[in-house]
């Protein structure tokens, strides 16, 4: 009894993977299970990233941070560098509703409570080698600007 069940189980296993190779009724073989796996690397570089979204084009996926500020209420602000998109941009985060951040004319702002318990970041800006970068962080209730600069920095001669 048993041998009988392990042949009709190999037989099972043998026609379920004859009938997945072989090919449609029309001739035309079956497509992969899976999509191809999407291109890897940014969507832009330097002064085609100029005001897009650095996390959706994949240029915030590995960043350096230029400089950091700690605000006078709390909220952490960095100013962001894609060595690979040639890009720079700001983002923040431990902030209340209503708190901003200034970059190169543009100003992000925590609109709401998803936004204040994750990061808020502003469009990137193409940026070149031993460019000064300056942020300005606004506070939701007034009060003075905090603003801070950071220096793309240059590379290593190789």
């Amino acid at each position: 009894m048993a041998v009988l069940a392990s042949v009709s189980a190999l037989l099972f296993g043998a026609v379920v993977l004859t009938l997945l190779l072989l090919p449609h009724r029309s001739g035309v073989a079956r497509p992969p299970a899976s999509a191809p796996p999407a291109a890897v690397g940014p969507a832009c570089r330097d002064t085609g990233c100029e005001g897009k979204d650095p996390m959706v084009t994949k240029c915030g996926a590995d960043p350096e941070t230029l400089a950091e500020h700690l605000t006078s209420t709390g909220a952490s602000v960095q100013l962001r560098y894609s060595r690979v998109c040639g890009t720079s941009w700001v983002r923040m985060w431990g902030t209340r509703i209503g708190d901003g951040v200034e970059f190169r004319g543009r100003v992000a702002r925590v609109r709401n409570r998803a936004d204040a318990d994750t990061y808020v970041h502003t469009p990137m800006a193409a940026t070149r080698s031993g460019t000064v970068v300056l942020a300005c962080f606004l506070p939701a209730g007034g009060g003075g600007k905090e603003c801070f600069r950071g220096e793309v920095d240059r590379p290593v001669p190789g």
